[in-house]
This record gives structure tokens, sequence and C-alpha cells, in this order.
């Protein structure tokens, strides 16, 4: 058993993506560092030093995914650009189909950068709220504040992942959150502003391929066809993870 521990640096509910009982990780820093953990390892992240170094969510892995299956397998978790805060937070954004990878309507991650870097990664999962704890932003509970003085060696220090292995610290820190009484969704993201609309990508190979505004909402992200996809345009920047 190991715990994997990274600075949040945004916390939007995206990257965790902590909504419809499942805690699922898919497009920040662990996925994109190839972080090598599996059922029963342990992902942590916190806030910068800036933040306090405050719990932002703990989650214990119950499973793993590659992207296709995890967009397969929990349609809960696609984004609906029309839908609510949750379901505009989607992160099961990326699927294969016909050996080429396609993306659902949303606009997180809306760059052909974010689609080259984020598709094909393992995707995290915890299943069940006792298998997470998203605290979010802060005040959500006190123990936010306690968890560095209380756990030192699990405080990451720069950027990337690092790795925990004693069993006794990985242990005492499980205890602990059992301890406090609530797991699951906790508290909500630092920061909850809504993206600009814009045009959606759904496709960069062999060419990109957009969907207009008006196209997306509502409609199946599998249901687009050649009518309704825009030409080559400028790529606009929009939010992370």
């Amino acid at each position: 058993m190991k715990l994997l521990r990274y600075i949040v640096r945004y916390d939007r509910g995206l990257a965790p993506n902590p909504y419809f009982g499942v805690c699922s990780l898919a497009l920040c820093t662990p996925n994109h560092m190839n972080a090598k953990v599996g059922r029963g390892d342990w992902i942590v992240g916190h806030a910068p030093r800036k933040g306090g170094n405050r719990l932002v969510y703990a989650m214990r892995i119950t499973n793993v995914l590659d992207m296709s299956d995890y967009f397969d397998q929990f349609p809960s978790k696609r984004p609906d650009p029309a839908g609510t805060f949750e379901q505009r937070r989607g992160d099961n954004i990326y699927y294969s189909r016909d050996g080429q990878w396609r993306r659902a309507p949303s606009l997180e991650h809306n760059t052909v950068e974010n689609f080259r870097q984020d598709c094909g990664r393992t995707v995290y999962l915890a299943e069940g709220a006792e298998n997470y704890w998203y605290f979010g932003a802060e005040g959500a509970l006190r123990a936010q504040k306690e968890f560095p003085s209380r756990f030192p060696r699990l405080v990451h220090a720069g950027r990337g992942i690092s790795y925990v292995t004693d069993p006794r610290v990985i242990a005492g820190f499980a205890a602990w959150l059992e301890s406090l009484g609530r797991s699951g969704l906790i508290g909500e993201p630092g920061d909850r502003a809504l993206l600009p609309d814009s045009d959606y990508l759904i496709a960069i190979d062999p060419d990109e391929q957009w969907v207009r505004v008006e196209d997306a909402p509502g409609a199946s992200p599998l249901s687009y066809s050649s009518s309704s996809i825009g030409e080559k345009r400028s790529v606009k920047r929009c939010g992370t993870c």
C-alpha cells in the first residue's frame, strides 16, 4: 500500500471531481505524470503553502480505468454544458471510437493542448462516500487546517507528485479520516466560477473539429455528425484543473 501526495493548485470541482457518489481523478497532475497507484492505495491533495497546506481531499482508490472504459461505465460523470454546476464540471470527457480519440462537449480543458495532454490517461476512482473525503474550500471542517501539523510527512513540497510508503503513517491517516464522522462530499470547491460560452472542441485528428454552442446542449456526445462540425479555428484558452 502507498500514498500519492501532490498540491491542488486549482480547486474547481473538476480534478478531483467529487460528485455523484464517486470521486474521480482524470484530468490533472497525477494523471499527466502516469502515477503508479492502484486499488487500495491513496491519493491526497492539499492546498499550496499560501493556502496553509490545508487538506483539499483524500481518496482511497477502488478502481482504475482507461479513459474510454470510464466514459462507457460512468455516464453520470459526462459533462453537460447546459446542466447543473456538477454536470458542467463533468470530467468524463474523452473516449475512443474507431481508433480515434474524441471529446464530449465541455468548456473545461477546451483547447488542443489540453486534448493532447489529457487523452489516453489513466482514471483513478474512489467509489462510494466511505472511500473519499472532499473538503474543498477552506472552512468545511476544522480538520482541514489540522492536516499539515498532524501529518507533516504527507505534505508535498514543490511541483509534481511524490509517494509515501510507510504503512504506519498511512494507517494513521486513514484512521484519522474515519474518525471525523463525515466522508464523501463534505465541502464545495474554492472556485465555482463558470467559464464563458465558447464553441466546443470534439476532435483533433486528422483535423480540429468544433461544435457550435447552440448545437451542444442536451445532445448525446456520440451523436455529432459532420453537419454540426465547424471548421478549424484558433484555440481559445479555457479553464484548468
